[in-house]
């Protein structure tokens, strides 16, 4: 049996308001991505938990006995991972770092490697880089201590409920850009802005936990006044080949490892992106130290 905590939760939230599109909005997916998660869910229970013969949605009753489970356990959870977190102080010779796929901070923490090494020997810093929805969900199970993400990114999901009891501090500052390849019309323009791409595909990364209609950019694009063609692909590589075929562009950040790539092109916009650091509401002192450190600016400086 393989059930994942976003299955439990999203089957608590549609129990909760027996209506898929509420419960989609609630946890900012669309309703196929919803559904799915429900049908795999009462594929590996071997139950069906909503009655859909009718107008309204109603529990079956086995869905009753195991929302009362899921609610009792996931309290129960939250407990244990409460009392785990009081003894990691105690045993912690590891601190667990998720980054959010696509942000290349190995400069800075290169430096907060070293100097954390020098205040604490005995303690390594493990470095893992994922994409959003794992990463928040490895986080919530306890996997990482720590992760880096957008600040707006992660206040969807804290918004929306998925995630809580959390601490939240800037680690970084960043420029958004745009992305386009070298094989792209406009690469020889001089001056070239941001305007003049109006006419181009926009490729934005596509995300289960976002509608598809709610654009990342559209604050964006709307100052600038464009309304480009968008379309959604699945990663940052199928990106990068539709960036490579020519025309077309992406909008992203400074700090994105596909800006590495020698076929790409790209110039900062003025508009700027807050990179959080985030921990558990309540870290424990080791955590405390190293989130301090991670303020100390003057590590990051040439």
């Amino acid at each position: 049996m393989n059930i994942d905590s976003m299955q439990i939760e999203s089957f608590l939230v549609v129990a909760k308001h027996l209506n898929f599109s509420k419960a989609a909005a609630e946890l900012y997916l669309t309703q196929p991505v919803l559904s799915r998660r429900i049908s795999k869910l009462e594929g590996e229970l071997g139950v069906t938990l909503f009655d859909r013969t009718q107008r309204t949605l109603k529990l079956t009753p086995e869905g009753v006995i195991l929302q009362t489970f899921f609610q009792e356990k996931k309290q129960e959870f939250q407990s244990i991972l409460a009392k785990i977190d009081q003894t990691k102080q105690l045993v912690q010779r590891k601190i667990r770092i998720g980054i959010c796929e696509g942000l290349d901070l190995s400069t800075y923490f290169q430096k907060i490697n070293r100097e954390w090494k020098k205040r604490n020997p005995k303690t390594e810093l493990e470095f893992d880089s994922i994409p959003v929805d794992s990463l928040i969900e490895k986080f919530k199970q306890g996997f990482y201590d720590v992760i880096l993400i957008f600040f707006t990114t992660i206040g969807c999901y804290q918004n929306s409920g998925i995630i809580n009891k959390i601490k939240i501090q800037e680690f970084l500052e960043v420029h958004q850009c745009v992305l386009f390849s070298k094989n792209n019309p406009l690469f020889e323009k001089d001056p070239l802005s941001f305007t003049d791409f109006a006419s181009q595909t926009l490729y934005c990364l596509k995300k289960d936990h976002v509608p598809q209609k709610i654009l990342s950019h559209s604050d964006l694009l709307a100052k600038y006044g464009i309304q480009p063609k968008v379309q959604f692909l699945s990663s940052l590589d199928a990106i990068t080949m539709a960036l490579q075929m020519g025309e077309g562009f992406a909008i992203s950040d400074n700090h994105e490892r596909i800006l590495n790539n020698k076929d790409i092109a790209f110039f900062n916009l003025p508009e700027t992106l807050s990179i959080s650091i985030v921990t558990k509401e309540h870290p424990p002192l080791f955590l405390s130290q190293f989130l301090s450190l991670c303020q100390q600016k003057e590590l990051f400086q040439p």
